[in-house]
């Protein structure tokens, strides 16, 4: 009877340990509590899972109802570590959580509650975002012959140092440059300018940080200017025409009306006439 109670328990020992080394398997996630919007949200983890074995990290924006911002997948190698990296440049500040999720091993996959129970899957982050603590007062856009200036201020840092980089086009970097800046008259805000010389027009990202770290990005907008001879385009000059003085309008005298011709009497008219009075003399002498 007692040996069949030993083969029992070695019989449940071993069950065990086999059905332990099937969902045992272990991944834990790292990540910080805060970061600051334009800093990478990384992402450290080690795992139990054997060499090829794959996962997703998955990072969610969960103000209301978790949204799916970014994913990637991590294949396990031999290290068993991993990390990964989140671009945050783009995000909302707010809270996030990153998960695990879809994991395969020897083509079979594993749900959450088959892993070992000192695995950590999930890990919440607050994006918080200090790019308004900068205002920039230079134009947004700039002609290539007047770039690059950046001046602006800060809100709080008074007389202080900032760090500025900037990336171009082409690769372009330049910096780390230490800007020193100047309390204004009305507040404590710290007023900078400084021009950084670029050779190429193009979108430009001006990076700010100071002794508490990142800040942000502002962007830049370089423009060629446009030359009379690359337009194709030949401006002819022009040639004035004098323009002769005011002259009184010229009279032209009116032809002279001649008066109309009158008619000639002649003989027979006038004898006529003589007849017709001696008739009337002796018409009328004797009436009387």
């Amino acid at each position: 009877m007692q040996l069949y109670r030993f083969l029992f328990i070695g019989l449940t020992l071993l069950f065990i340990c086999a059905t332990g080394l099937v969902q045992g398997y272990i991944i834990t996630i790292d990540a910080p509590k805060t970061v600051v919007k334009g800093n990478p949200l990384v992402v450290t983890g080690t795992t139990s899972f054997p060499e090829d074995s794959y996962f997703d990290l998955v990072l969610f924006y969960s103000k209301y109802t978790a949204g799916e911002v970014a994913r990637t997948r991590v294949i396990v190698d031999r290290t068993q570590a991993f990390r990964v990296d989140f671009d945050t440049r783009h995000l909302e500040r707010g809270q996030y959580k990153v998960e695990v999720h879809t994991i395969v091993s020897d083509n079979e996959l594993f749900v959450e509650r088959q892993l070992g129970s000192s695995s950590v899957i999930r890990r919440i982050v607050q994006i918080t975002d200090r790019s308004d603590e900068i205002t920039i007062t230079s134009p947004k856009s700039q002609p290539l012959s007047q770039a690059l200036t950046v001046s602006g201020r800060m809100r709080g840092i008074g007389d202080g140092v900032l760090t500025m980089r900037v990336f171009g086009p082409d690769d372009f970097t330049y910096g780390p440059l230490q800007i020193i800046t100047k309390k204004a008259f009305a507040d404590i805000s710290g007023e900078f300018s400084t021009t950084v010389p670029v050779s190429s027009p193009g979108e430009y990202q001006v990076s700010m940080s100071d002794k508490n770290g990142y800040i942000g990005e502002y962007p830049f907008t370089v423009t060629k200017e446009i030359r009379e001879e690359e337009t194709g385009i030949t401006t002819l000059p022009t040639t004035e025409i004098p323009v002769k003085p005011d002259t009184p309008p010229q009279t032209i005298p009116e032809t002279p009306v001649l008066p109309s011709p009158t008619k000639t009497q002649t003989p027979f008219g006038l004898l006529a006439g003589m007849i017709g009075i001696a008739c009337s003399i002796l018409i009328f002498g004797k009436k009387k």
